[in-house]
């Protein structure tokens, strides 16, 4: 009896001893992985990514230069002509922003804010995986130090149109409920953002460093209070039901894959956006879905 019982208890310390060196031979290994694989914005990037935009503040004035902003032309998701321009920005001019939100998958979407300025201007803010030649996004891959983040500034003839009418994607516009000053430091929130990653580069992460997280952190800052706390956190299809949740958005704060479906029916401007495949005015035809 003695014999198996001390056989047991030399059985399981044996078990907790290996476990105990995988585990810390699992750590020496990943740590070194992230010693080796830094950030960097200096690879062999895709061509419609081989820029970065950056921001020139202007002491003293609510002026902002907004460099690299792209503007494709699209003939396809393949064939296109990269384009670029810097535009000074009025900060006080900043009126409107609206939640873009582009789903795929069962727990995914893509999260973009579009800013709309009282003199006509509008400018797009996508954070998307940043791309080297030869790379396509693989979830997997996105977890483990795989891409690096990037910040799109865009015209929305670019960043929306090559999703509604090249990519036909199903893509979603909802106007924030959110006073002019909060909107307006948003968009400052954005513009530091944008500068910190060009000199500070980062890996993105699925589920913890993506588009959705990043518009959420910046809202955190704008109200100064942690506001989301929520598993769809983690879950980007879920942007809408958090934003209602938050009275971001018009809708039900309960949020759920329901009241998502419900609320896309009355804000989706894909059928708006084909309809205006070579027409003068993109911007306008989307936004018939207020009734403009």
């Amino acid at each position: 009896m003695f014999k198996i019982i001390f056989n047991i208890k030399n059985t399981i310390r044996n078990i907790v001893f290996l476990l105990a060196f995988l585990f810390t031979f699992i750590a020496i290994c990943y740590g070194l992985f992230v010693l080796a694989n830094q950030p960097s914005n200096n690879r062999n990037w895709v061509k419609d990514m081989k820029e970065l935009s950056s921001v020139e503040f202007n002491s003293g004035s609510s002026t902002v230069v907004l460099y690299n902003i792209r503007n494709n032309l699209y003939r396809s998701t393949d064939d296109f002509d990269v384009r670029y321009y810097n535009t000074k920005f009025d900060i006080k001019k900043l009126k409107k922003a609206y939640l873009i939100t582009d789903p795929f998958g069962n727990f995914a979407s893509h999260t973009m804010l579009d800013f709309e300025f009282d003199d006509g201007q509008k400018v797009v803010l996508s954070v998307e995986v940043r791309r080297e030649e030869g790379e396509v996004f693989q979830n997997f891959k996105g977890m483990f130090r795989g891409y690096e983040l990037y910040y799109v500034w865009s015209s929305e003839e670019d960043v929306i149109k090559l999703r509604t009418n090249y990519r036909k994607d199903s893509v979603y516009m909802y106007p924030l409920k959110m006073s002019e000053a909060n909107i307006q430091k948003l968009f400052v929130e954005a513009l530091l953002r944008t500068n910190e990653l060009k000199d500070n580069p980062e890996f993105y992460n699925f589920l913890f460093d993506n588009c959705t997280t990043n518009l959420a952190e910046m809202l955190q800052k704008v109200y100064n209070k942690k506001i989301i706390v929520d598993w769809r956190y983690l879950a980007p299809a879920y942007a809408e039901g958090l934003s209602m949740k938050y009275d971001l958005i018009d809708g039900n704060p309960v949020g759920d894959k329901e009241t998502i479906l419900q609320i896309r029916k009355t804000h989706d401007i894909s059928p708006y956006a084909r309809a205006c495949d070579d027409c003068f005015d993109y911007s306008g035809s989307i936004r018939n879905i207020f009734g403009k």
